[in-house]
């Protein structure tokens, strides 16, 4: 883990901040696209035996059991509140051959279960299975045996109605005790709503803070987590008018998995829909690799989690490297607080956005794709096409580089090839060049190449026909950070969304120890 994270470091101070000449090097800085160091483990301690010291061997077995969960319908299941009915679907694949280190043998298979009820299953490699969802449920993907390596999750839905339209992705995945999520604001059209789940088997007590302009909205208030199920809270009544939202979760045991569903309509008009999972963890480095301009405008939201002003600079990385932009590219926030800044002047087309700060931030930049008229986060005129908006948070880098006697960690994303939405792939190496390779599976066939990312520059990747995507990196100096982007549709009324690459088990670390002589 050392290694990593020196080379972690290296590519943060390597990384052209548009003539910033101190780059400030996180102390926590994670080694995944997503939660790597928990789905990939790779430090094996010593083991001490009784009579005689022993030492370790490390190795790697194919991982036999994987757990994830996804929201479920988000617009549902809030008593006292109307439901609002989504044709929400998941979608489970298990990864090509390529991915696993040696064969996966056994008895085994990936399933999909909303309480009692399961909802898919699947016995294929490369495999990929989706099924509506109804209920107002949990979904939780189990992998077991030869099913387990590999697998990925994604939840998602489409609505184009008079009172509600948008395209939603978001990934499913593994509990954890800590999440920030960025996204909704103002106005009575404007909901929030939070959904906590829990993979586990046993329930699971969070802590829930909102946080706005100048800090937290209220007391942290307290959830409990049934096994296996969700909770569905309305966020209205916590943040009243606040126009700049932040979500911090904490929770025990296993943790859960929370998501954050932001709708927007005015008057009679619907403006867009998109679900957020959680943002990388808080760091002076922040990296959104997979943000859509143009047709709108586009805004960096940043939160302060700590107990010092945070002075952030924000820049643009495209296919060429920096991109320039007009108007102003530094943000103040005070400690405990939100801020919101707009990016101008960029061409339309797809970037990175990364954020530079003198104290830890979490970040995530707001795409909208109605026409000329409407404020990143204020009221559209009368005149706006109604169009869509995605929520694209920072994803924390995986070092490039493998090392011999490590496994390469894998990314990936799942999507249901029958729902007519193009997606791209997108992925930046910060501070370094890098390479890694990229499989898809396209109608049951896995396709494979390498890619070479030039340091700071952003490269996509067009997946039309895939079911799924896998990413590990290969070797290089750099940080890789990738997410995906789908949508339908041209113009000011396209429909998109945003979900960050999702961090994939393969394998997990064993230790055998034996006596030494």
């Amino acid at each position: 883990m050392t290694r990593g994270l020196s080379r972690a470091g290296s590519a943060l101070r390597a990384l052209n901040w548009a003539g910033i000449t101190r780059v400030v090097v996180p102390a926590g800085v994670a080694v995944g696209l997503v939660a790597f160091t928990t789905a990939n483990p790779r430090e094996i301690e010593l083991v001490e035996a009784t009579g005689s010291a022993e030492a370790s061997v490390a190795g790697f077995s194919l991982a036999t059991r994987v757990t994830q969960t996804c929201p479920g319908p988000e617009l549902s299941g809030i008593p006292g509140v109307t439901d609002a009915t989504v044709p929400a679907t998941v979608t489970a694949a298990a990864g090509p051959e390529e991915l696993l280190p040696a064969p996966a043998t056994g008895d085994g298979r990936l399933v999909a279960a909303s309480g009692n009820t399961e909802v898919l299953t699947l016995g294929t490699r490369p495999g990929v299975q989706s099924a509506p969802l109804g209920g107002a449920g949990a979904v939780v993907l189990i992998g077991e045996g030869p099913f387990a390596p590999a697998v990925a999750g994604t939840q998602e839905w489409r609505v184009e109605r008079p009172e509600l339209r948008g395209l939603v992705s978001v990934p499913c995945g593994p509990g954890a005790a800590e999440h920030w999520l960025l996204g909704g604001g103002e106005g009575p059209g404007r909901q929030e709503r939070l959904v906590l789940s829990n993979p586990g088997a046993n329930p699971v007590t969070a802590d829930v803070t909102v946080h706005g302009a100048s800090g937290p909205l209220a007391d942290p208030y307290v959830e409990t987590v049934p096994p296996g199920g969700r909770v569905s809270l309305l966020l209205d009544a916590k943040a009243g008018d606040e126009s700049l939202l932040a979500v911090h979760v904490r929770a025990g045991g296993g943790g859960v998995r929370a998501t954050l569903t932001d709708t927007w309509i005015e008057g009679s008009r619907a403006l867009g829909a998109e679900t957020t999972s959680a943002t990388a963890a808080a760091s002076e480095v922040q990296v959104v690799p997979g943000v859509a301009f143009g047709g709108g405008p586009t805004a960096v939201r940043v939160a302060v989690p700590g107990d010092q002003d945070a002075v952030v600079r924000v820049s643009v990385f495209g296919p060429q490297g920096l991109v320039p932009t007009t108007g102003e590219s530094v943000l103040s926030v005070v400690a405990g607080g939100v801020g919101q800044l707009e990016v101008r002047g960029v061409p339309a087309g797809t970037y990175a956005v990364a954020l530079r700060a003198d104290v830890p931030v979490v970040a995530s930049v707001l795409s909208r794709t109605v026409s000329s008229g409407a404020p990143a986060g204020g009221v559209a005129d009368d005149q706006v096409t109604p169009g869509d908006f995605a929520w694209s948070t920072s994803v924390e880098g995986v070092p490039s580089a493998v090392p011999d006697d490590e496994m390469a960690p894998v990314a990936a994303a799942a999507f249901d090839p029958t729902g007519g939405v193009d997606r791209t792939l997108h992925l930046i190496s910060v501070g370094g060049n890098g390479t890694v390779e990229v499989l898809t599976v396209v109608d049951g066939t896995a396709r494979s190449r390498r890619i070479d990312l030039l340091g700071d520059r952003l490269v996509t990747v067009d997946l039309d026909g895939a079911s799924s995507v896998w990413v590990r990196p290969v070797t290089g100096s750099g940080l890789v950070h990738g997410s995906v982007l789908s949508g339908v549709g041209e113009g000011a009324s396209r429909l998109i969304s945003s979900m960050p690459l999702q961090a994939s088990a393969v394998t997990s670390a064993v230790s055998r120890a034996f006596p030494l002589p």
